[in-house]
């Protein structure tokens, strides 16, 4: 283990300071009681990108928060593509938050997603836990 990057090269002090952001994001988002199905890290090798692997993954989480009627939350690294892909899947973008290391920065996107079920899901674009993602989109 590197004692600057920490595991991984991730730099200790900014996960520190990325955890102490989303304690403050999660604790103004987070109203339902229930809690939510946070999708933490969702991660797809560049090369199975594109070949509907990420929709599978998210399937899987949707469905049973859908089924469960569980809100879902995740944060984004990235606005362009990932904030779009996740709209598809009915995540609604909440927050901003920023995670600034004496000037040097990282934007992560808070996104919210509400259950879908019944008749509103065969109204929606989702339907339960479906997507419509495009298939040259990859989540990153």
């Amino acid at each position: 283990m590197n004692a600057w990057f920490g595991r991984g090269g991730l730099n200790a002090a900014r996960y520190w300071l990325w955890k102490a952001r989303q304690a403050e994001a999660q604790a103004a988002l987070w109203t339902d009681p229930r809690g939510y199905y946070f999708c933490n890290i969702v991660t797809v090798l560049p090369s199975a990108q594109g070949r509907g692997v990420g929709r599978a993954l998210m399937e899987v989480v949707l469905e049973k928060a859908d089924r469960e009627r569980m809100p879902c939350y995740l944060e984004s690294s990235r606005l362009v593509p990932n904030v779009q892909i996740y709209e598809k899947f009915g995540f609604k973008l909440v927050r901003e938050m920023l995670c600034d290391d004496d000037g040097e920065g990282v934007m992560l996107y808070c996104m919210i997603r509400e259950p879908v079920t019944g008749k509103e899901a065969e109204e929606t674009e989702q339907g339960v836990g479906a997507t419509g993602e495009p298939e040259e989109a990859k989540i990153e």
